[in-house]
């Protein structure tokens, strides 16, 4: 069963995914009928942005479902969010101080031609609203992804996590793969130890009564002998001739 933070996760990387492909089909329209100068700079850079994010997201959701488990470590993720993050940053700060959101649009039939055609479905109104659609959904991808970077780095700091992969770790409570402990008994440590003390008691009551016995034994068997005690007088030697 996948954690909340799993969930989390792949849902963030879906909304992002979405929008991406959103502003991919947009700048992809642009680059199909617009003529490529200083004022359409942005859509190869777009079309750029849009396919390097497909990708990263893509084998970031592929490695999770791994059954041989996620190869991709936290500070792996980490780097490829930053890049999506600085990238995107990038292609919408070009876009909101471009002045290319109020060109005026002229169609024509060829490069070489001069007379303005009509071109079905598009138009300079068409234009600055896909323009102004690509330019809120690269600012929104901005905001998502770097306060995900920035969660995600904030609770790998914390916590220390940085070779682990960030679907395999339990963010918001013990790790359920981690081994527990065995919660320490100390009830049966106080008997081990009054049963040392016990024993100790014992053993001292036992030599106790065994010296009191020996001694008895003792002046019993002395009061069955005769005991004789011999006093002899220290005598002193002196030598007066020593010749």
């Amino acid at each position: 069963m996948s954690s909340k933070f799993n969930i989390v996760r792949a849902g963030i990387y879906g909304v992002v995914l979405l929008w991406t492909s959103i502003c991919l089909a947009i700048a992809a329209h642009f680059q199909s009928l617009l003529f490529i100068n200083d004022l359409t700079r942005f859509v190869p850079f777009a079309i750029f942005v849009c396919s390097v994010s497909i990708l990263v997201l893509f084998i970031l959701l592929g490695c999770s479902v791994l059954r041989t488990g996620n190869p991709i470590s936290a500070r792996i993720e980490l780097g490829c969010l930053g890049l999506l993050g600085t990238l995107w940053l990038a292609l919408g700060a070009y876009l909101a101080s471009s002045e290319s959101e109020n060109a005026n649009v002229e169609c024509f039939s060829s490069a070489g031609e001069t007379t303005l055609v009509d071109v079905t479905g598009f138009s300079m109104d068409t234009y600055r609203a896909q323009y102004r659609v690509l330019e809120a959904f690269s600012l929104f991808n901005v905001i998502l992804i770097w306060e995900f970077l920035l969660f995600l780095l904030i609770m790998a700091v914390i916590q220390d996590v940085w070779l682990i992969p960030v679907t395999s770790y339990s963010w918001f409570g013990l790790n359920p793969k981690a081994p527990e402990l065995p919660i320490p008994v100390v009830s049966r440590s106080r008997s081990r130890g009054r049963a040392c003390e016990t024993e100790d008691q014992t053993d001292g009551d036992d030599n106790d009564i065994d010296e009191v016995t020996l001694q008895r034994q003792t002046e019993e068997e002395m009061g069955r002998r005769d005991v004789f005690t011999f006093t002899v007088p220290k005598t002193g030697l002196r030598i007066t001739n020593p010749s």
